[in-house]
């Protein structure tokens, strides 16, 4: 898995896409139907402490990993005081006793994500990936094959949400764009992408509907101490 880096313009358009979009205020409601209030949750991904601060609405105490400075900078910048973020990589992180909940967005494939899971959570799992993408989608089913192996039940949930990114110039949105989708959109075309909004600051919005994939199962089942194929 490919590390992410964040920059300043990552981080800003992070921060903007927060105060427009519900994005993960809707996967936070999704994610919370499970838990109870007494809840300790750890999460990894989901914007810049977004969904950990969504989901501390709902239980009694979120904590969020980024093995950046500038990304954990950020995170505690906004974070409520049930929120605790630290500089940290997931993938070797120890913690002193098993959370109530494991909360991961796109932190890789299965081989990535059940050594986490075996350390980290002892009771329910969210496993959130893009749908948008052929490595995501590979993702979803190398981790449904491998619990369906192992006689771990899970549960499946394809869905559809809502992001709406607020942009500051038709250069930012270009340079936005380039990052989140990939693709380099020609000046002439730019506009015709973007919603004006009125505004001096975020004059443009970029609206997408993105595909999401979330797993569910229990951490706490005897198969996962075992050895998964």
């Amino acid at each position: 898995m490919e590390e992410f880096v964040w920059t300043d313009a990552h981080i800003r358009w992070m921060s903007d896409s927060s105060k427009k979009s519900r994005f993960y205020y809707q996967i936070a409601e999704r994610i919370s139907a499970y838990l109870p209030p007494t809840a300790r949750i750890f999460n990894a991904g989901g914007g810049v402490g977004d969904l950990a601060i969504w989901l501390s609405y709902h239980v009694e105490q979120v904590t969020v990993i980024d093995n950046d400075p500038k990304a954990v900078a950020a995170f505690r910048a906004q974070c409520p005081q049930n929120v605790v973020a630290i500089l940290g990589d997931v993938l070797s992180y120890s913690p002193d006793k098993l959370y109530d909940a494991l909360v991961l967005c796109d932190i890789g494939g299965a081989e990535q994500i059940m050594p986490v899971v075996r350390e980290i959570s002892r009771a329910k799992t969210f496993i959130l990936l893009s749908r948008d993408k052929a490595d995501g989608e590979a993702a979803i089913a190398q981790l449904s094959d491998m619990l369906k192996t192992a006689q771990i039940p899970f549960s499946y949930f394809p869905f559809e949400q809502d992001h709406i990114q607020p942009l500051q110039s038709l250069r930012d949105a270009r340079e936005y764009l380039l990052f989140a989708e990939g693709r380099e959109v020609p000046a002439a075309e730019l506009e015709s992408c973007l919603e004006k909004t009125g505004e001096s600051e975020l004059p443009f919005l970029y609206r997408t509907n993105r595909k999401i994939g979330m797993i569910v199962f229990d951490a706490a089942n005897p198969a996962l101490k075992k050895p998964l194929a």
